[in-house]
């Protein structure tokens, strides 16, 4: 049932409206909803506005049916799902779901705030912007005046629940110091419901849940992992908001998941679809997949790259098996799939196999594509008729493999929004669009910046950081906090990808001036650590912990940007007394004082390691070999590099019944300068830890207290 309001009672005002500079509700006094919310989700909408409104006033708000509850000259908020005809005519545009409008305005003497939405979804953005947009005064709450009508840019916009944790580095090894706060698997069901609805509130009109090997392992089962995803997906559905799933639906084994019975290579003269070795382990996990078929909306299958199958053939008989038995339990879920790095060819065998009906997901890595090669994958796709959406990936942040950290993406991404605007979309749209979320709380304002552009991505990035900031911490904190992520932004991101991406030749760490980054992160350190929480200010989105958590995540963060400032400091000195002449030997000095490690404190770190720390083991190594200097590393840098390095040979041992024999050359997973692996790798032997066995060939020293046993 819709909505509805006595005509009489609304009509009867019409002709005596007029336009409102702002509405004002006083503090300690009654506030004035008029609903009649039918649906789950409009009963859930009103009560964040009601829950809202009573913790600002510090008195309950009534919800009444119509005008004539609500006393004379009293201010009000009129909630609808559909057209409003009176007092004031106002409507949500057409052509979403979540389109809304929201007026500020009088009648008869009485101040009204008028929010409607397509839909209880429409009506659902139109309170949480209500609520964003509101002031906080010392005396009152104020609806600033408002005049706003929106529809999303693009239609479908979910952010991506990648499977990561903190201290299980990729399955290579583990990291015991970092933070588990950002482990969002260890949430009770209370934060992860306020997790969910923290992302709905950003703008995210659903959630993309990751299915991998890698979290059975971390969890200890596929049952153990499911029943998180499971209630995930139940609190993100009770939001509104849609479910899909992503799978990596050929790649059943490794990052720590070891299944001795998956086999990927078929025997000659058979394919991998009709070898039977090969069949069970894809009936298994598919049948493990399929569990969740019934909480989920959309299937997105990550197939073919990476993937463990060769023959593309065997790639789409997979695909519809998959497909099957996910239709079979839920026949309405939508299938897609992502496109990786694959070319236009991809594109022809989908249709050729008969999957035109399935959304094709494009990379958004934008240095993926040369000039005009998204343009012609759009152009190829339009031609053949294949519906297409964005699979963001490193967009906002990087994943495990790579360099985790906090960062702040706002320029970034409004850079490459802009790209996709007037370019490649203008040939043919995108209905959906997904983000990568994988460093979940540490990278909320990335986040909430593409949430924002994906919704209208013409949005200032500033006006967006300071809208979050200030909506968490308020008007007292939230500048203190501002200046932060403009900070963190600035030094570890800049304002184009090719500033942010680590492989291109623009990729940077800190500013050009290395003293004034060093005031600035002094500054916003000593704001940050002196702040003391505003008791008297209502935050305005749902948290899964306090805000002074986020500050506490982010200051390692800072001291971090503070130490490279210091080192590149030091750094430059070092370069200016090599030109003036200073001995070789006091230049060595000066290198050994100046390179300490910076610290991963409690961070969550990748295989790459931190950034900084990377980048300034890069610059003093590049320093020695340029002055002809030899220093040595600390040593328990080296030990524990040497440490993570075992870890992830005796991962691999645990793959094996017998003793695995290695080359070094494999294992470089960390990235580690030539000279660097090497010295870890002598450490390991030289500790006893690793033994030669042939040219090249080496071995575990107590190999089978790590062999798989079953």
């Amino acid at each position: 049932m819709r909505w509805c309001f006595p005509a009489l009672c609304l009509v009867a005002l019409a002709s005596t409206t007029i336009c409102l500079a702002e509405v004002r509700f006083p503090h300690g006094s009654t506030a004035y909803v008029i609903a009649a919310p039918a649906t789950p989700l409009e009963k859930r909408v009103t009560n964040d506005l009601t829950d809202y409104l009573g913790k600002v006033l510090k008195k309950p708000p009534r919800v009444v049916a119509n005008l004539a509850g609500v006393p004379a000259k009293s201010p009000a908020i009129i909630l609808s799902s559909k057209t409003i005809s009176a007092p004031v005519p106002l409507s949500a545009p057409a052509g979403s779901e979540e389109s809304f409008a929201i007026s500020t305005t009088s009648s008869a003497g009485r101040p009204l705030v008028l929010a409607v939405g397509s839909t209880d979804r429409g009506l659902k953005r139109a309170v949480q912007r209500l609520i964003i947009r509101s002031l906080q005064q010392d005396d009152a709450l104020v609806i600033p005046s408002i005049q706003v009508s929106e529809k999303p840019w693009i239609a479908e916009r979910e952010w991506t629940v990648c499977p990561w944790v903190p201290q299980h580095v990729r399955g290579a090894f583990v990291n015991p110091y970092a933070d588990n706060r950002m482990n969002i698997w260890l949430y009770s069901d209370e934060q992860l419901a306020r997790y969910a609805a923290m992302y709905d509130w950003f703008g995210f009109s659903g959630a993309q849940l990751m299915e991998t090997c890698y979290s059975y392992a971390v969890m200890g089962s596929p049952e153990a992992f499911q029943g998180r995803q499971k209630a995930l997906a139940r609190f993100v559905k009770e939001n509104g908001q849609n479910v899909s799933l992503w799978i990596w639906a050929a790649e059943f084994n490794g990052y720590g998941w070891l299944d001795p019975d998956v086999t990927y290579t078929p025997e000659n003269g058979k394919s991998a679809f009709d070898d039977p070795k090969v069949r069970r382990a894809f009936e298994k996990y598919y049948d493990i997949y399929a569990r969740l078929a019934p909480d989920v909306d959309r299937l997105i299958g990550h197939f073919y790259d990476p993937g463990a199958l060769r023959d593309r053939s065997d790639v789409f008989k997979y695909m519809r098996l998959l497909e099957g038995k996910f239709k079979a339990k839920n026949p309405n879920v939508r299938m897609s799939i992502d496109a990786w790095a694959a070319g236009l060819d991809y594109m022809d065998q989908l249709v050729q196999n008969g999957f035109s009906e399935y959304l094709l997901l494009e990379m958004s890595m934008p240095h993926l594509f040369k000039p005009g090669e998204r343009e012609r994958f759009h152009e190829h796709a339009k031609k053949l008729g294949l519906k297409v959406g964005v699979w963001g990936w490193y967009t906002t942040e990087y994943e495990s493999d790579q360099l985790p950290s906090l960062y702040v993406n706002a320029q970034v991404y409004k850079q490459f929004c802009q790209q996709m605007k007037q370019g490649a979309l203008q040939v043919q749209p995108a209905s959906y669009w997904s983000e990568m979320e994988a460093h979940h709380i540490n990278n909320i304002y990335s986040m909430y910046a593409a949430s924002q552009l994906l919704w209208n991505p013409d949005r200032d990035p500033h006006e967006i950081l300071q809208e979050l900031a200030e909506g968490i911490w308020g008007p007292r904190n939230g500048p203190k906090v501002l200046a932060a992520l403009e900070l963190i932004q600035e030094l570890r991101s800049g304002s184009r990808w090719e500033t942010y991406w680590w492989t291109l030749p623009d990729y940077r760490l800190g500013s050009q001036n290395p003293n004034e980054d060093l005031r600035r992160a002094n500054e916003v350190i000593a704001a940050l650590e002196g702040m003391q929480p505003d008791s008297s200010f209502v935050t305005k989105f749902p948290l899964p912990f306090p805000p002074a958590t986020f500050v506490e995540l982010m200051l390692p963060h800072l001291r971090q940007i503070r130490l490279f400032a210091d080192f590149r400091i030091k750094y430059n000195l070092i370069r200016e007394a090599a030109k003036n002449g200073i001995p070789t030997a006091k230049l060595g000095e000066m290198i050994s004082a100046a390179w300490q490690p910076i610290p991963e404190f409690n961070t969550w770190i990748g295989t790459f390691g931190q950034p900084e720390s990377k980048m300034q083991d890069q610059m003093a190594r590049k320093l020695c070999k340029d002055l002809g200097v030899e220093v040595a590393e600390p040593s328990w840098s080296k030990s524990q590099d040497a440490n993570r390095l075992l870890q992830k040979i005796q991962n691999l041992q645990r793959r094996e019944r017998s003793a695995w024999t290695f080359s070094p050359s494999g294992l470089n997973e960390f990235f580690w300068p030539k000279e660097k692996f090497q010295t870890r790798f002598q450490k390991l032997i030289d500790d006893g830890c690793i033994r030669k066995v042939g040219e090249d060939k080496y071995q575990l020293v107590n190999w089978g207290d790590y062999r798989y046993l079953r």
